[in-house]
């Protein structure tokens, strides 16, 4: 399977995009850079670093995934290295838990992520996790302490759409490789 890691965690901040880039890759201890979306125009946020990518982006409008209309923002964290021997599905879901949870301690703000749980021939099954810092931990606590809960936890079935076969592409259109969705562009 060629496919690039890509990992999605949505933040629920009341602050506006440029505070919220600047605590978001702040935690993770990235440069970030002002970005424009070749297809809307809209600004977002990017940063590059150890062989990934961030896009920092409003959960609104064509980016809006309805299963975190609550949360403000999106951030994707994209592989700059695909292989194929490299089964990224086995990696997406504890680095999207990771990431998750970094965010939501460092930050005090609730998170969220979906991990793909099964694949069938009619639809995908994602389970969506909400993660918010554990208000009573302290530094000075035992390391078996955690330090973030899980909120909500379930699972949604996404239909494949049944108009589309692997042969609909647009002769004049060709397919994305890896690391070329909207956002890197």
């Amino acid at each position: 399977m060629l496919a690039e890691l890509d990992v999605m965690v949505f933040i629920k901040s009341h602050d506006d995009l440029d505070r919220t880039a600047e605590r978001v890759f702040g935690a993770l201890s990235s440069e970030y850079q002002t970005a424009t979306m070749d297809d809307s125009g809209d600004t977002y946020y990017r940063a590059n670093g150890l062989g990934f990518r961030a896009a920092l982006y409003p959960n609104a409008g064509d980016t809006l995934d309805p299963e975190f209309e609550r949360f403000g923002y999106g951030l994707e964290i994209t592989s700059q290295f695909w292989c194929v021997e490299l089964d990224t599905m086995d990696l997406e879901g504890p680095l999207s838990e990771y990431f998750a949870r970094q965010i939501a301690f460092e930050l005090d703000l609730e998170t969220g992520t979906e991990v793909l749980v099964e694949t069938t021939e009619e639809s995908e099954v994602y389970e969506i996790r909400v993660f918010r810092r554990n208000p009573q931990y302290r530094l000075d606590q035992a390391p078996t302490t955690p330090k973030v809960f899980v909120v909500e936890s379930r699972q949604v079935e996404e239909p494949f759409d049944e108009d589309w076969e692997e042969g609909d592409l647009d002769e004049g259109e060709p397919e994305e490789a890896p690391g070329e969705g909207p956002l890197e562009r």
